[in-house]
């Protein structure tokens, strides 16, 4: 058991996952404790959430855009992070900077839309904690991400 383990360590996929998870706890850590400070510490209130709300014939409250665009912005920053981390530890790619950010941009773009519809699912629909909805969607999102960063994003030539 203990030779299949380490045979299985060994596997650069395998590796590879366990950076990439590695750097996600990072990410997590940034992404929750940024929208833990805008959403639950200081409860950030963005002045265009009336107008948007508005626009929407009120079917959102302003609360919910409030909490939707504190998401963004902590998974933004997060994002950020991880692609840095991501092509220098994990994957060590770092050739086509630019075409590479902006396929992981473009993979954590429709992370963040999921994520949004998973919260507004959580928190709306369910009345799940926003804290607590916020980690599955985080889980959810993230095994969807591995997949698509590992086989395009970061694919070796």
């Amino acid at each position: 058991m203990k030779q299949q383990i380490s045979k299985l360590a060994k596997q650069k996929a395998v590796r590879q996952l366990i950076k990439y998870g590695l750097v996600g706890i990072v990410g997590l850590v940034i992404d929750m404790g940024i929208y833990y400070l805008l959403v639950t510490k200081y409860s950030v209130h963005y002045p265009f959430s009336v107008t948007i709300s508005a626009i929407l014939g009120g079917n959102m409250s302003v609360g919910m855009l409030d909490i939707l665009i504190s998401n963004i912005i902590s998974q933004t920053l997060a994002v950020i992070n991880n692609f840095i981390l991501n092509s220098y530890f994990t994957f060590r790619v770092t050739d086509n900077k630019l075409k590479r950010f902006s396929s992981f941009a473009s993979v954590a773009i429709v992370g963040m839309i999921i994520s949004s519809m998973l919260l507004t699912l959580f928190i709306g629909v369910l009345k799940i904690d926003d804290m607590v909805a916020k980690v599955i969607a985080i889980f959810i999102v993230a095994a969807i991400q591995f997949g698509i960063n590992k086989f395009f994003t970061f694919k070796q030539a």
